[in-house]
C-alpha cells in the first residue's frame, strides 16, 4: 500500500519533457511511481485533478544560514513551494567564525550559555555541519562555504594580499568544509572582507572547492556600471579553478545600465559553449536588499565592526562616506548610489523599529539632519544591524533574465521565524515569501516560458547544476519533494508595503513524503534533511 497517491493531475517531472496527465504515488519518503494511471490502495489520496504536480522547488540562494541554531518551520519557504535551500551565499557563514568583525552568527536575543554553544559549534565547517545533523528543519538545507568568514577567519578585515601562511589557513577551512559535505565555495566580492580578495586568491580557494566537485557561487564584484567586468571575472574564476559558477542574484542595476541583460547573457551562453559550467540564479523584483553597513565603501571598514561604529560618529568620516558613494562608484558601486536616499527604504532596525519602512530622506528629515548622518544614526543605534530595500533595477532587464534557460530560482532571503500579521507593513522583502509564485506568475503573464521549461529551472535543472542526488525530479526512487498547484491562479499578494500577504494557488506541498502544506497553509511538519555532498575527491 502507498502511503499517498496523488491522482490525475498534470504532471511536469523538472526535465522539461512535456506534461502529461497522470498519477504520482509516494511511499517512505521516496516517489514510488509515476504514471498515467496507478492503481492500489494508499493510506491518503490526494485529487490533483485540474492542477499540476511537480517537483518541489530549490532555492538556489538562500540566507536561512542561522536555521542550525534556531528552531522553525520555515513557513515562508514552504508557502512558496520551496523544499530545499542552499544557503552560505554571498560569501557569508556561520563557520568558521571570525572573531571581531561584522559577520557575527548570533542575530537573534540569546543567553550567555548559548551564545557559547554556538560559537563553539561554528569553530569550522565540519563541526557546523554535525550540528546541522541533530537539527530538525521544515526543508532540505544544503550548504556553501563563505569566503567573507574563511578571509576574516585567517586575517580579520585587512585589506592587504594574504601570505602563504595566511592563503592556507583559508584553503584548508574550505577543504574542511567540503570534506564535511559542502557544496561549494561563495563570494560576496562588494561585502568587505570578501571585497578585498582578487582573482587569484578567489580561484585558488574555488579550486579546493571543485576538487570535490564543488561549484563557485559568486555575488559578484559590481551589478551596475561595472557589470560587464564583474561577469567577466567571475568566468575567469571559473576557468582558473575548474569550479562550475553560478552567478548570484544576477541583475542590472541603474537606469543607465538598462539592456546589458542581453549581453551578460551572451557571455554566459559563450563560456557555456566553450565547456564551461555556469548558470545565476534570479528573484523576480526591481528592488534588492542588503544590510545598510554593506552601502558603506569597503575601504572604511578595514579595521572591523566596533572601530567602525567609533568612526561613524566623526561628522568628517560621514563626509568622506558620502563624497566616496556618489563620486567613486568606479572603485566600489554601493546600491545608495543607483537608488539613491529616496529609494533606501529600511526594512529591519530592531532597536528604530519607528524608521521601518521609511527612506533615509523621510528618516533624515524626522531626525532634522542629512540622509548620511541618518544613515550613520541608525547603524550606530542598532550596532550596524540594519536591513535595506532599494529600488535599483530594470523591469525589462529581468524579463530578459527570467526567459533564459540557465537563469534559476534563489529567493536571497533567509528564515522567517515568526508569523506575522498579514498585513503588517513592512519588514521584509516579499522576495522572502513570494520568489517562487512570483516567477511562474511573471514568467506565465509576459508568455516568456513554458511550464515546462519554468518548473526545469525551478527543480531539475538547479538539481543537476548543484548535484544534489535524486532531487528536483519526478522519478521512481527519487525524494518525494512535491508541490501540487494551480498554474492558472498562483499569484503573489507580498509587496513591499505589505510583504507578509500570502500567496495563492498553491495547494499541497510534500517534503521527503510528508505533507507539509495544505491549501496554502504550512502545517509545520519538521521533515526536511540535511543534504550532503557526495562529489569527486
Amino acid at each position: 500500500m502507498y502511503d499517498i497517491l496523488i491522482k490525475g493531475g498534470t504532471v511536469l517531472d523538472g526535465s522539461g519533457a512535456p506534461r502529461f496527465k497522470g498519477d504520482v504515488a509516494v511511499k517512505d519518503g521516496l516517489i514510488a511511481r509515476v504514471a498515467p494511471s496507478i492503481d492500489g490502495e494508499a493510506a491518503r489520496v490526494i485529487d490533483a485533478e485540474g492542477l499540476f504536480v511537480t517537483p518541489g522547488f530549490i532555492d538556489t540562494h538562500s540566507h536561512a544560514d542561522d536555521l542550525v541554531f534556531y528552531h522553525s518551520d520555515s513557513y515562508n519557504c514552504i508557502e512558496q513551494g520551496i523544499t530545499t535551500v542552499l544557503t552560505g551565499n554571498c560569501g557569508v557563514t556561520p563557520a568558521p567564525f571570525p572573531f571581531d568583525t561584522p559577520k557575527n552568527p548570533i542575530k537573534r536575543p540569546v543567553s550567555d550559555e548559548r551564545r557559547a554553544e554556538i560559537l563553539r559549534m561554528c569553530e569550522n565547517g565540519a563541526t557546523y555541519i554535525e550540528e546541522a545533523k541533530k537539527t530538525e528543519f521544515g526543508v532540505n538545507i544544503a550548504f556553501l562555504m563563505g569566503h567573507c568568514s574563511v578571509r576574516a577567519h585567517a586575517m580579520g578585515m585587512s585589506p592587504q594580499k594574504p601570505t602563504r601562511e595566511q592563503m592556507e589557513d583559508m584553503k584548508n577551512s574550505v577543504r574542511i568544509a567540503m570534506e564535511a559535505g559542502y557544496y561549494g565555495f561563495s563570494t560576496g566580492l562588494v561585502y568587505a572582507p570578501s571585497v578585498y580578495g582578487d582573482v587569484d586568491e578567489i580561484a585558488e580557494l574555488a579550486a579546493v572547492a571543485a576538487e570535490y566537485g564543488g561549484v563557485y557561487a559568486s555575488h559578484i564584484r559590481g551589478e551596475g556600471n561595472n557589470l560587464i567586468n564583474a561577469i567577466e571575472e567571475a568566468i575567469e574564476v571559473g576557468r582558473k579553478s575548474g569550479a562550475p559558477v553560478l552567478i548570484s542574484h544576477i541583475k542590472v542595476m541603474g537606469k543607465n545600465n538598462l539592456g546589458k541583460s542581453r549581453r551578460v547573457l551572451e557571455m554566459i551562453h559563450d563560456a557555456k559553449d566553450s565547456g564551461m559550467n555556469i548558470f545565476a540564479d534570479q528573484y523576480p523584483y526591481d528592488s534588492g536588499s542588503a544590510p545598510l553597513i554593506s552601502q558603506i565603501p569597503p575601504k572604511f571598514l578595514t579595521e572591523g565592526g566596533a572601530k567602525t561604529l567609533e568612526h561613524l560618529k566623526d561628522p568628517k568620516f560621514r563626509d568622506e562616506i558620502e563624497w566616496s558613494i556618489f563620486n567613486e562608484s568606479d572603485e566600489f558601486e554601493s546600491i545608495i548610489y543607483d537608488a539613491g536616499y529616496e529609494g533606501s527604504t529600511i526594512s529591519d532596525a530592531v532597536k528604530t523599529p519607528q524608521y521601518v519602512g521609511k527612506n533615509l530622506v523621510q528618516i533624515a528629515e524626522e531626525m532634522g539632519v542629512r540622509p548620511i548622518d541618518a544613515m550613520c544614526e541608525l547603524l550606530i543605534t542598532n550596532g550596524v544591524t540594519v536591513q535595506g530595500i532599494y529600488k535599483c533595477q530594470n523591469m525589462e532587464d529581468i524579463l530578459v533574465y527570467a526567459a533564459d534557460p540557465l537563469v534559476f530560482a534563489g529567493t536571497d532571503w533567509g528564515n522567517i521565524y515568526e508569523h506575522h500579521d498579514i498585513d503588517q507593513e513592512s519588514g521584509c522583502h516579499p522576495r522572502g515569501i513570494s520568489t517562487m509564485i512570483k516567477r511562474i506568475e511573471l514568467i506565465r503573464d509576459n508568455g516568456l516560458r513554458t511550464p515546462e521549461e519554468t518548473i526545469r529551472t525551478m527543480t531539475g535543472g538547479p538539481a543537476l547544476a548543484m548535484g544534489f542526488e535524486k532531487r528536483g525530479f519526478l522519478k521512481e526512487g527519487y525524494a518525494a519533494d512535491i508541490c501540487v498547484f494551480d498554474y492558472d491562479k498562483v499569484h503573489a499578494n507580498s509587496d513591499y508595503v505589505h510583504p507578509y500577504r500570502p500567496n495563492e494557488g498553491l495547494e499541497y506541498v510534500l517534503v521527503n513524503g510528508v505533507v507539509n502544506l495544505e491549501h496554502g497553509k504550512c502545517l509545520g511538519k519538521m521533515a526536511g534533511q540535511v543534504l550532503l555532498n557526495k562529489g569527486k575527491k
